[in-house]
């Protein structure tokens, strides 16, 4: 990440994401609390554009982003935790964020979590 205080600008590479599906397939339960701190310390920041690593093209750089992609993770890890398949992680992530492009990226994410249960 690079922070810019005097502007209150962050360009935030792969810790934030802006409205495409995150990339989980390499991370299990504990990585993704490890990626949850990192962005409490972005937050604590309190920059007023944050540049994302991965980025719908047209979406503006507001700070919202930074909680949008705590919630992503949360509900991930939530839906993984009760899902008895990929596919039922895949249908609620996509009703609750419908609008981020890279399915495949959620895809990969959702069946790397099955399989590392197994």
């Amino acid at each position: 990440m690079l922070h810019v205080p005097s502007i209150r600008l962050l360009v935030a590479g792969d810790v934030i994401y802006n409205r495409v599906h995150l990339y989980l397939s390499e991370s299990d339960p504990a990585g993704r609390q490890e990626w949850l701190r990192a962005i409490e310390k972005v937050a604590a920041l309190k920059p007023e554009a944050v540049v994302a690593g991965h980025k719908r093209p047209g979406t503006p750089d507001d700070p919202r982003i930074i909680d949008e992609t705590a919630q992503y993770i949360r509900d991930f890890d939530r839906l993984a935790g009760q899902a008895a398949d990929a596919r039922q992680i895949w249908d609620r992530m996509t009703e609750l964020h419908p609008s981020r492009m890279n399915p495949a990226a959620l895809w990969n994410s959702c069946t790397a979590e099955i399989r590392r249960r197994r």
